[in-house]
């Protein structure tokens, strides 16, 4: 493969003029956008499903995963129909992802409406332990962005990534997460962010990288997905209905126009903190537009390091009297356990300032899902019930913010990522409601005994409270090579 310090190739195939053929409403160049938040894991695939069957002229997207799985592929045969229709795609993955699926990317490559980029490659993709060694900072900082844009004026955002876990449709646990699509300004936002980094020259074309792979024929390819895709939609209805929905629920649900923002890291970010300015930080710009809480701060982080600058902030709005709210992951929810290492060591101290610290539950309940229903699989009980927090979103005085960004030393400084700010007190209230009305119940409560020792408060529907004397459904074991790991100095890595 090239040198990774070599520019990604320009590719040929035809580009649409967005401009021409999309009709704005005065609101948009007034700088106004509307939204929809999506909670629920089947009315966020059908979300995605909606803007690629409603494409007319373009659909860019980017993702840190996209997995060879049955939600992976639904949606690639999704993308290659648009495509066959006429729809301009741009594909661009995060190289982390790893080489499942360059058979099928270097396939759909071949269609002259399909364009596909890999996000800081891989100098030796079937060696990747080589550039660990050999390049670990650059291979370390990744593309962690989740969007899709739509003909210029439509965009999807948030914290899922295309696999099965974010749809309630993993084999192994479930991920609880929180997605936001608009209209609009914002989305315009979105696709100048997604032209700077389809042109950066960390984004090379997936030819430059794969070229000695065997090439599945374009209609073998395509009758492969269709007929998998009918595999597991075998309800088709069912789906149909809910993109109905998802279209009226867009229409009709924020008739209002808002003060929306999108944010997005520089690309150059990927290279190296000392590649760009401080204000080209996304999380600088955020609270440079946003301000200082002078109500209330409720922050909900699958990956929660916040790291002695983050503390301090934390520490300095407890002492004006600020009300705080948190919620991460536990230690047996948490999927990278590294992490947790390395925000342990904080709870103690937030919680003597004051602050409100949630742990989600590593189980919930849960029906037989959409997944099940559709493609007749059947997901083992305690595998659809095991559960891990990805969402990231935070509310700030009336101010929303949803994407792709932990509040981490990873999400600040070392992985470039994406977001959405709302200005809307009715998004926040409605927020400040659904915590308040699930957080009993997804989530245990930390709090302090009168030996200063953390408990763990699990509130059971029936009203009985249970105090866990550490970190539930983990073993002595577990603990302790989390504690040897806050040992060694790499918090600034989480």
């Amino acid at each position: 493969m090239p040198d990774n310090q070599g520019h990604h190739q320009q590719q040929s195939k035809p580009k649409s003029n967005l401009e021409a053929t999309i009709n704005e409403p005065k609101q948009v160049s007034q700088g106004l956008s509307q939204y929809y938040t999506l909670e629920d894991p089947f009315t966020s695939i059908t979300a995605r499903i909606h803007l690629i069957q409603q494409a007319q002229h373009q659909l860019d997207l980017q993702y840190y995963i996209w997995n060879n799985d049955p939600i992976g592929r639904y949606v690639l045969a999704e993308l290659l129909k648009a495509a066959d229709r006429g729809v301009n795609i741009r594909l661009m993955i995060d190289d982390q992802n790893g080489n499942q699926l360059d058979d099928l990317l270097i396939s759909l490559a071949q269609h002259q409406h399909i364009q596909i980029g890999l996000f800081n490659p891989y100098k030796y993709r079937h060696a990747r332990w080589l550039d660990v060694l050999t390049r670990s900072l650059r291979v370390n900082q990744r593309m962690h962005n989740k969007l899709i844009v739509r003909d210029g004026l439509y965009a999807l955002t948030g914290g899922r990534n295309i696999s099965a876990e974010y749809f309630d449709a993993g084999q192994k646990f479930q991920f609880t997460d929180l997605d936001v699509m608009f209209y609009g300004a914002a989305a315009q936002q979105a696709q100048a962010s997604f032209e700077d980094y389809w042109k950066s020259d960390l984004n090379y074309n997936i030819e430059q990288l794969i070229s000695s792979r065997d090439i599945i024929p374009l209609n073998q390819l395509r009758q492969q997905l269709e007929n998998e895709s009918h595999s597991l939609v075998k309800e088709q209805e069912v789906i149909k209905l809910a993109l109905t929905d998802v279209k009226q629920a867009f229409q009709d649900t924020h008739r209002n126009w808002l003060p929306i923002q999108f944010y997005a890291d520089d690309p150059n970010k990927a290279k190296g903190i000392n590649y760009i300015a401080k204000e080209q930080l996304l999380i600088y710009r955020l609270f440079e537009h946003i301000g200082r809480p002078k109500q209330h701060l409720e922050l909900v982080s699958a990956y929660f390091v916040p790291g002695q600058k983050g503390f301090d902030f934390i520490h300095s709005l407890r002492k004006d009297g600020i009300p705080v709210r948190i919620l991460t992951n536990s230690l047996a929810a948490n999927d990278v356990a590294l992490v947790h290492a390395y925000y342990a060591p904080y709870r103690k101290k937030l919680l003597k300032q004051g602050v409100k610290l949630y742990e989600f539950k590593p189980f919930l309940e849960r029906k037989r899902t959409w997944y099940e229903r559709a493609s007749g699989n059947v997901i083992p009980a305690q595998d659809r019930s095991r559960s891990s927090l990805h969402a990231k979103f935070f509310d700030i005085d009336g101010h929303v913010f949803i994407g792709s960004f932990n509040f981490d030393a990873r999400s600040a400084y070392l992985n470039t990522e994406v977001g959405l700010a709302i200005h809307s007190d009715d998004l926040q209230n409605r927020i400040t409601q659904t915590l308040d009305q699930y957080l009993p119940f997804i989530a245990y409560e930390l709090v302090l005994n009168d030996k200063d020792e953390i408990i763990w408060r699990e509130y059971l529907e029936n009203g009985e409270i249970i105090e866990h004397l550490h970190d539930p459904h983990t073993t002595r074991f577990q603990r302790a090579v989390m504690a040897l790991i806050a040992l060694f100095p790499f918090e600034w890595m989480m």
